[in-house]
């Protein structure tokens, strides 16, 4: 079994070998990359999709050539079906090359449940930090012929958080207006810019900057399932930390680089410059320090859902 990390070596493993298989996991968008690749290699009425609900006909259609062309089956969340029929699954799958000219994609919840079968491909995508954003959008934008200036990227950032479906759809749509006109995109291009940013991380990052910590937590328990929040709650706490120590040094509004700590400026005056005025530097620093604590837990396989709350409920509690 060949195991890919990243969508582009995935699809280039996809081009190059004759693999019949593919398990995937992880990364929402990621998948939905791969999946758009691989679907136009098939007509629409040869591609079949199938959820856990839809079990017995997923089997029966493992089983079934297509006279009309190669088939494309695309089954969701594999690892919920559980019971005697994935021993099944299992069984119509174990030698891949019998699929063709089939091909099949399993799409697992879990990574530990992928299948450990021979002549199969495999894709496992972590999730994307907000971090990786703008090194992201500048490659993207890159990869279609065209540059971006940093302004631009940080109001993509800003703007659409880690939504990397949303940053595709405007740049592609700003790519698409310049037509044959210079192959730059700047601030001016996206003026007109909604905000995109998701429901989940920022509703967390946003309540602590607010005070809001019950509402905080209340977020970490909805979402804790869905996505990684160590570092998102880090990574505020770095910036308040360092505007706190900005403002106790008596620096002007106007003298605190917050380009520097990748804020934009709207979110800079608006969120963190009114939450960091509301807490002590000793405070803060102690929960940095804790925080340094609790990224060396989770590297060490600490449940990182336990990190995160007692971390929210001291900052309610000293805040």
């Amino acid at each position: 079994m060949e195991i890919k990390n990243t969508v582009e070596d995935l699809i280039s493993s996809y081009k190059k070998l004759n693999f019949n298989l593919l398990q995937i996991c992880g990364d929402e968008f990621d998948i939905k990359e791969v999946l758009a690749y691989i679907k136009k290699n098939f007509l629409p009425e040869n591609i079949e999709v199938f959820f856990p609900e839809d079990k017995e006909e997923i089997v029966k259609s493992l089983s079934i050539k297509n006279i009309f062309g190669p088939k494309l089956i695309i089954v969701y969340d594999i690892d919920s079906i559980g019971g005697s029929l994935i021993k099944e699954v299992k069984k119509a799958l174990e030698k891949p090359e019998r699929l063709k000219p089939n091909f099949v994609i399993l799409i697992f919840k879990k990574e530990e449940n992928i299948f450990k079968i021979e002549n199969s491909l495999a894709g496992k995508f972590k999730s994307f930090y907000d971090s990786n954003i703008p090194t992201w959008i500048k490659n993207f934008v890159e990869e279609r012929g065209f540059s971006i200036t940093k302004e631009a990227i940080n109001l993509l950032h800003f703007k659409c958080g880690s939504n990397r479906e949303e940053i595709k759809r405007h740049i592609e749509r700003v790519i698409f207006l310049k037509e044959n006109q210079n192959k730059s995109i700047t601030e001016e291009d996206l003026e007109n810019l909604g905000f995109y940013r998701d429901d989940t991380i920022f509703k967390i990052s946003n309540s602590i900057l607010e005070g809001k910590y019950k509402e905080a937590l209340r977020y970490l328990v909805e979402y804790s399932d869905e996505i990684p929040l160590f570092h998102f709650v880090n990574r505020d706490l770095r910036r308040l930390l360092t505007i706190r120590a900005n403002i106790d040094e008596k620096r002007k509004e106007e003298e605190i680089d917050f380009q520097r700590l990748n804020i934009h400026p709207y979110i800079f005056h608006k969120e963190y410059l009114p939450s960091a005025r509301k807490l002590s530097y000793d405070f803060l620093e102690s929960q940095f320090e804790k925080i340094m604590e609790g990224e060396y837990k989770i590297k060490n396989g600490w449940e990182e859902f336990s990190i995160n709350f007692n971390f929210i409920c001291e900052f309610q509690n000293g805040g």
